[in-house]
């Protein structure tokens, strides 16, 4: 599987390969091949070039991760979502923290809420398709929903304002 990874300011391209239990990693600077063995929840012991390291995973939602205990913040990108950012599907600074739009054109399939109901900051807000792909879309922000300005079934364009959230 082909990621692009983003660890403390630096950016490069990973494919990962597993076979059997070994997992190996190849990026431009070469091949990886380590075998991990869980230690305790959320603790690896990874075997590297005879070389034992000790990987914590602080929060894979953030992508926290400590080596031997250095913290270190990774962001990985699977197909997926490189595609999708490629399209303009990334959160943009230019909208309002309250106002959910699409970032690409699509089909809203579900709505979870009506206007007038509170929701937390990651809740759920709407499932939308677009290119073949059901997204979960939640709330960016922690409010009452204000309006909603689509129905189920409804397509929208990139840009089209959802949900208000204040």
């Amino acid at each position: 599987m082909r990621y692009e990874v983003d660890s403390d300011g630096t950016s490069f391209d990973l494919e990962i390969q597993t076979k059997d239990k070994e997992i190996t990693l190849v990026t431009e600077s070469g091949e990886y091949v380590f075998t991990a063995e869980l230690v305790q929840p959320g603790v690896y012991s990874v075997l590297l070039n005879n070389r034992s390291f000790l990987v914590g995973i602080c929060d894979a939602r953030n992508g926290r991760v400590n080596v031997e205990g250095r913290p270190m913040q990774l962001e990985m990108l699977d197909d997926i979502h490189l595609r999708l950012r490629e399209l303009g599907w990334e959160e943009s600074s230019e909208s309002k923290a309250g106002q959910v739009t699409a970032q690409i054109p699509g089909l809203v399939t579900r709505i979870f809420h009506k206007p007038g109901d509170e929701v937390q900051a990651g809740e759920a807000l709407f499932l939308m398709e677009a290119m073949k792909m059901e997204n979960e879309i939640k709330s960016p922000v922690t409010g009452k929903i204000q309006k909603i300005h689509v129905a189920a079934g409804q397509t929208v364009e990139k840009g089209a304002v959802i949900i208000e959230i204040a």
